[in-house]
């Protein structure tokens, strides 16, 4: 049986806090999810040269960015390896529009209710308004000529930690594997977030509270459970959204699993 207290791998990339390899998990069938071929992580933006060397040694082919337009041209991915594929896929949810999320948290506007209120409408979002998009990313999955590839947002946890779910449900997870991964979040990017909460007090002019930062830096079992409830309510249950919303019939998810277990 697998220890899920040893899971996520994450790497110690200069660049980023919440880069990790989804490998290890187990699948269905006393399956596991193949290491070294799927990455989640946050943005790209502030890869150093040694990173730029790791991404070379995981032999990464494919980049998958979730994020909306306007992120991506604050903080473009850094990736100095033109052979690597960099496909954008933006999940423009209003309840995870990053440079509002700031403006409310500097002005002191959006508090830890709020912000809990606003990643909550996120996920249903995501099932609602962006599955589309979810569908492609999991179309890209199906090619086996994309891995090692990685995906991410700009904190890597809630449009790539939906992403996650979806791929690791897609290849026969449990939902305690699945909750495991998304709330990983939580430890793998603790020691960032502890120093911007630290940092405040030498910032006199950010109004935003501890608390509301580490809401909006963090994640919950809720926020990802409203998207599970919102595809039970549209759809009836998690395999019928995969297939009607996402594409992925019984052939398909075969394939997948072939692709991400052994």
């Amino acid at each position: 049986m697998t220890n899920l207290a040893v899971l996520p791998i994450k790497l110690d990339l200069e660049g980023t806090n919440n880069f990790r390899d989804m490998g290890g998990y187990p699948c269905s069938d006393r399956t596991h999810l193949r290491q070294g071929i799927l990455f989640r992580s946050d943005h790209l933006g502030k890869l150093t040269d040694k990173d730029q060397q790791k991404l070379t040694e995981l032999g990464i082919k494919t980049i998958v960015d979730l994020r909306r337009e306007q992120e991506r041209s604050e903080t473009p991915d850094r990736i100095d390896d033109p052979a690597i594929k960099q496909l954008w896929l933006p999940v423009s949810a209003e309840g995870a529009d990053v440079h509002k999320l700031r403006l409310g948290l500097e002005s002191g506007e959006i508090t830890a209710d709020l912000a809990r209120q606003h990643l909550l409408e996120a996920n249903r979002e995501f099932v609602r308004d962006f599955s589309h998009i979810y569908r492609n990313f999991l179309q890209l999955l199906l090619d086996e000529d994309n891995y090692p590839l990685v995906f991410h947002c700009t904190a890597g946890k809630d449009r790539a930690g939906f992403a996650a779910a979806l791929s690791l449900m897609v290849a026969g997870a449990s939902l305690e594997t699945v909750f495991h991964d998304y709330l990983a979040t939580n430890h793998c990017t603790a020691n960032y977030v502890n120093g911007l909460i630290d940092g405040l007090a030498d910032m006199p002019e950010m109004k935003a509270s501890p608390e509301a930062v580490r809401t909006l830096m963090q994640v919950e079992a809720d926020f990802l459970q409203s998207a599970l409830d919102t595809i039970n309510e549209q759809y009836g249950n998690v395999e019928r959204y995969l297939k009607k919303a996402l594409g992925i019939d019984a052939e398909k998810r075969e394939k997948l699993r072939s692709i991400l277990c052994e």
